[in-house]
C-alpha cells in the first residue's frame, strides 16, 4: 500500500464510543489491579500476539531522489543547525547521489535497530468498543470467565495524552522517512494499523511514549478514577471469583456500575 494521509481530529471530532472496554481475567493477579489499584500497563510491541504489531519499519527503499535529497536535507537542518543554508544543500545533494538507502542489508540492520529503541520507548494499551464480543470474551476473558472493565474513553485519552481507534488494512501501510511522513504521521501508522485479520477486535488504542528507556514501573500507569464507568462480570465466572471481585472495588470506585454478561445477546 502506498502512502495515505492521516487525519488528525479532536476527541470530539473522532466520534468515540460512549464505553470502551478491557477484557481482563480474574485468576492473573496482575489482571486484579486493573479494579484493585486502578493499574493499566503499557505493554512493550513485542508482547504481542501479532508479529507485524506496531512494528512497520520508516521505509526508505522506493524512495526517488527527489525524496532522498527531501530527507537529507530535512536531517541535515535538524541535527546539524549551525551549518549554513550553503552547507545543508551540498550534504543533501551528495547524499542524493551516494545514498546508502540503496543498500538492502545496511538499510535492513537500521530499521532493525530503530524498532528495538522505538520497542523500549513506547507502550500501549488495547481497549475495546464491544463488550459482548464472544470472540473476544473467549480469547481474553478466560472463556466467559472473566470480566471486562468499562472506561469513558475521553476521561482515559486526555489523562493519558492520547488515543482513537485501530485502522484495519489488507495490506499494510508504508511508512516513510521525515518530512514525507512527519514523526507523529509515522507513530499514527505504526501504533494504529493493523491486519483485517484482527478485525473483529474493534480495538481502540491508546499510548504512552518516552525518550528513554520505560521501564516495568513507567509502564504501569494508575489511572484517575473519573475514567473508570462499569465492570462487566463474565456470563461463567464463578460465584466465588465474582464475590471477591465485588468486595475488592475500592471505595473511589463505588460509583461504577456492575453488569452481568449474557451470551445470548453476544454476536
Amino acid at each position: 500500500m502506498g502512502i495515505t494521509n492521516i487525519e488528525h481530529k479532536t476527541f470530539e471530532e473522532m466520534e468515540l464510543p460512549g464505553v470502551i472496554y478491557k477484557y481482563r481475567d480474574w485468576n492473573d493477579v496482575f489482571h486484579k489491579r486493573i479494579i484493585t489499584e486502578r493499574e493499566v500497563f503499557m505493554a512493550a510491541p513485542n508482547s504481542f500476539e501479532d508479529p507485524v504489531d506496531c512494528k512497520l519499519p520508516i521505509e526508505y527503499s522506493g524512495l526517488s531522489k527527489k525524496e532522498i535529497r527531501e530527507v537529507c536535507l530535512y536531517n541535515s537542518k535538524l541535527y546539524y543547525p549551525e551549518r549554513t543554508r550553503k552547507q545543508h544543500r551540498e550534504y543533501a545533494e551528495n547524499w542524493r547521489t551516494e545514498s546508502p538507502f540503496g543498500n538492502i542489508n545496511l538499510t535492513k540492520r537500521f530499521q532493525e535497530q530503530m524498532l528495538e529503541k522505538y520497542n523500549s520507548q513506547i507502550g500501549v494499551l488495547s481497549l475495546t468498543a464491544n463488550v459482548k464480543n464472544l470472540k473476544m470474551w473467549e480469547k481474553y476473558s478466560n472463556n466467559h470467565k472473566g470480566f471486562a472493565v468499562g472506561f469513558n474513553p475521553i476521561v482515559m485519552f486526555q489523562y493519558l495524552g492520547g488515543g482513537g481507534p485501530v485502522t484495519y488494512y489488507d495490506t499494510l501501510p508504508i511508512v516513510r522517512p521525515a518530512p514525507i511522513h512527519s514523526y507523529d504521521e509515522q507513530r499514527d501508522y505504526q501504533i494504529f494499523s493493523k491486519l483485517s485479520k484482527w478485525s473483529f477486535e474493534e480495538e481502540y488504542r491508546t499510548h504512552i511514549f518516552r525518550s528513554d528507556e520505560l521501564t516495568k514501573e513507567s509502564r504501569t500507569i494508575q489511572l484517575p478514577p473519573e475514567a473508570f464507568t462499569e465492570i462487566v462480570i463474565g456470563a461463567d465466572m464463578p460465584n466465588d471469583q465474582v464475590e471477591e471481585l465485588l468486595s475488592s472495588i475500592p471505595p473511589e470506585l463505588m460509583h461504577i456500575t456492575i453488569k452481568q454478561a449474557n451470551k445470548n445477546k453476544m454476536s
